[in-house]
């Protein structure tokens, strides 16, 4: 089919941007992960602060934008090629 019509799945712009966000996502959650592992326990503190706030949520805070900016962009950079060359917008 034509680029305008149904594929029957995800969108260029959705695909690049899953992808950018494990391409970053895993190396920056890894970091987190052993960066928290590595922290000492100090008499009077608490040693584990939290999985989830100092490193599952910071990670996918980092993935969600990154995803986002590149779908945003793709698409972008898609529309301004069709206009480009004429072609009309996809209903």
């Amino acid at each position: 089919m034509s680029e305008g019509g149904y594929r029957g799945g995800s969108t260029v712009e959705g695909r690049w941007g899953c992808i950018a966000s494990v391409i970053l996502g895993a190396p920056v959650f890894l970091f987190l992960l052993i960066f928290d592992a590595m922290g000492d326990c100090v008499p009077d503190t608490a040693c584990r602060k939290g999985f989830l706030t100092q490193v599952l949520l910071p990670s996918m805070i980092v993935a969600l934008c990154v995803g986002l900016l590149v779908r945003w962009a793709v698409g972008a950079a898609r529309d301004a090629d069709r206009q480009r060359r004429g072609e009309d917008d996809p209903p």
